[in-house]
């Protein structure tokens, strides 16, 4: 390997909901206005625009300014005017000093009569702009992607009639007046680069106060078949959007015809209060051991909104045990995958989406096809070259909050992304080393709570493993994971932003019933705690940690979740603070160079000394004057760590070490 391929050391960060899901949100909300979107009625106007509020749980955080216009055909074959419709969405989020910014950006062109000619599309959700645009004929769509100075091209097909904006509004105004009304359209998702049919039905006839003024409108269920989404839509009576409101992981998303000067005002920037960002994670009613991989889980979901409906969640890793409207029960399996397969892998109509490249999945990159061959140079076995690939993404990339989602390109080479760019750069690394890869996007389990997730599968032979460079396992990534979303994105991030997404990103709270590792079963009871106090002890039986404490100390936080990693926080005399974290290290890493490491970001600089307790070898690190310290046990793959601050931390680091145990699961 060249020396500038060499590994380096760094801390794999999971990008968890609620970056993936505020994205996933706004993605469909746009695609939704731009579909509720209306052409101006008065034929002898060439231009009007519309400007709204966005709205996120109540807090303004950006706006949507639609233009309309009248074109003179270019070509003497197309007849009469055309109409196109010019759609902005910014949308700025802060939040503990970061920020934020997701663009989008659309134009549609159609006949006098709604007939869809063209549609372009824009997003902006990193450093650089993905485009796509569709040229519509009778029967077939051409498409065409590009990001990053490359570009994709392919063609679908469709039957009947596609129609855009202006023919939408033409069709809502004919026939949707009084409530029970209805009117199915059939017209084109551009951010899936999808066909779907639109079923607006009418609710009821109401007033909005917008402001000083009064709008009669017709209250519309919308839902868009085949991708499962329904969002609520308020129609003036020439068709135009007055509000559109869509439940959210945050809450709910909407917006609100205003005037542009408060619409402009709202992209300064929107600070989502901390209560939603908590909100939109999945406290577990226990902390899972991580001393060996999880190979099956039990969940009990309960839906906070059993009319989205559940998406479906079997395959082959998966299974629904029992389902309601309001409750599902899933069991999740590690799978494993199969010895001796080789690669590259041959191209066949089965596989084509899983090894070609994308707009997104930039395999035919010549810098990522390179790596990826020297990376896995001289390896046989395909899922052992995936695990380099693993690696390799595991230690070279940085988590940025910043970078939503990305091409491969940027990714590869920035070195910087959510847990969408650890799955795109893993899974584009895999296709230019010939092995059928996808993305995919679900819950995870971290440090007692689930968040929305993804990360990467690849194929082998006939089966889908998992793996995860942000929340590395050893092997396949292991069963605290479930899936609603599996895609190539050769349809773009549409494919997991719409449909299933909408229906459970937010809407649902779960509990384990059951899980396994090591061969040892454990159930949980309806009924268990995620910890016991009694006087002066701590017992986490799901951890396997008992805990002594100081008979002048107090017991403090006990109830943290990710991103923090405390299991148990005391409180001493003279404010002497010592915390209990639960930590992991890379299954290729030496554990004592890793605990060091680990020690040292602790304790820059301290005194080593290791020692014996309860059976167990301690490391210790002690700050020169004595007013920090850090005491280390490892167990497996997990790491737990005494963080001592205040007098004589020494003193006490040891003290909280000689009272812990740590028993082996």
């Amino acid at each position: 390997m060249s020396q500038n391929l060499k590994l380096r050391q760094g801390r794999a960060r999971p990008g968890f909901l609620p970056l993936i899901s505020s994205l996933v949100t706004l993605i469909a909300f746009f695609s939704a206005f731009s579909l509720a979107r209306g052409i101006f009625s008065d034929k002898s106007l060439t231009q009007n625009d519309q400007w709204c509020v966005v709205k996120i749980g109540g807090n303004a955080v950006g706006y949507l300014h639609e233009e309309f216009r009248s074109l003179v055909p270019q070509t003497p074959e197309v007849k009469g005017e055309i109409l196109q419709t010019i759609s902005e969405m910014r949308v700025v989020l802060n939040r503990l000093g970061s920020k934020i910014e997701l663009s989008f950006n659309s134009s549609a062109e159609e006949t006098s009569d709604g007939r869809l000619r063209s549609v372009q599309y824009e997003m902006m959700a990193s450093n650089q702009t993905t485009k796509s645009e569709a040229h519509v004929k009778p029967g077939t769509i051409a498409l065409r992607s590009e990001a990053g100075g490359k570009s994709y091209t392919r063609t679908m097909n469709y039957s009947g009639e596609l129609y855009g904006p202006e023919g939408i509004r033409q069709l809502s105004v004919s026939h949707l007046k009084n409530p029970g009304d209805k009117v199915t359209i059939q017209t084109f998702v551009a951010e899936a680069s999808l066909v779907s049919q639109l079923l607006r039905l009418v609710i009821s006839q109401e007033t909005l106060h917008l402001g000083s003024e009064d709008v009669p409108a017709i209250k519309v269920e919308e839902i868009l078949k085949g991708i499962a989404i329904k969002r609520t839509v308020w129609l003036d009576s020439l068709g135009f959007v007055v509000k559109q409101e869509e439940p959210g992981p945050f809450g709910t998303t909407e917006a609100v015809r205003s005037d542009r000067a408060t619409a402009l005002a709202a992209a300064t920037g929107g600070e989502l209060p901390e209560e939603m960002y908590k909100n939109s994670i999945i406290h577990a009613n226990i902390r899972l051991p991580r001393q060996q991989s999880i190979d099956r889980l039990e969940l009990n979901l309960a839906h906070k909104n059993p009319d989205l409906g559940w998406p479906d969640l079997n395959t082959p890793n998966q299974k629904v045990l029992e389902r309601t409207e309001k409750t599902l029960s899933l069991e999740i399996r590690r799978p494993q995958p199969a010895k001796g397969v080789g690669f590259p892998v041959p191209l066949t109509d089965a596989n084509r989406p899983y090894l070609m490249p994308n707009v997104y999945i930039q395999s035919d990159d010549p810098g990522i096809q390179r790596l990826a061959k020297e990376l896995v140079s001289g390896e046989e076995d395909i899922f052992q070259a995936a695990l380099i690939l693993e690696r390799w993404v595991a230690e070279n990339m940085k988590f940025d909050l910043g970078i939503v989602f990305a091409p491969a390109t940027e990714i590869f080479r920035d070195r910087r992304g959510t847990c969408v760019g650890y799955a795109t750069l893993l899974a584009t690394l895999a296709r230019a080393a010939g092995i059928p890869s996808r993305v995919v996007m679900g819950y995870v389990y971290a440090l007692g709570m689930f968040g929305g997730h993804a990360w990467t599968e690849v194929l082998i032979g006939e089966k889908w493993i998992p793996l995860d460079a942000a929340i590395v396992n050893e092997g396949p990534a292991d069963a605290t994971r479930f899936y609603f979303v599996a895609t190539s994105l050769a349809d773009g991030f549409g494919d997991l932003a719409l449909g299933p997404a909408q229906q459970i990103f937010g809407q649902v709270s779960m509990d384990i019933m059951e899980y396994e590792t090591a061969a040892k079963t454990y159930l949980v009871p309806p009924t268990a705690k995620p910890f016991i106090l009694d006087g002066d002890r701590y017992d986490n039986p799901w951890l396997g940690i008992e805990v002594k404490k100081p008979a002048d100390y107090q017991f403090a936080k006990l109830d943290a979740v990710w991103p923090d990693p405390t299991v148990a926080e005391l409180e001493g005399p003279g404010g002497v603070k010592a915390a209990l974290e639960q930590h992991q290290i890379y299954p290729w890493q030496d554990a004592e160079k890793a605990v060091w490491e680990k020690l040292e970001r602790r304790v820059p600089e301290g005194r080593r000394e290791k020692g014996k307790m309860r059976g167990r070898e301690v490391f210790f690190t002690d700050s020169p004057e004595g007013l920090k310290s850090a005491a280390a046990v490892v167990r497996g793959l997990e790491v737990f760590i005494w963080q001592v601050e205040g007098k004589d931390a020494p003193k006490t680091a040891r003290q909280m070490a000689s009272g812990s145990e740590f028993k082996n699961l």
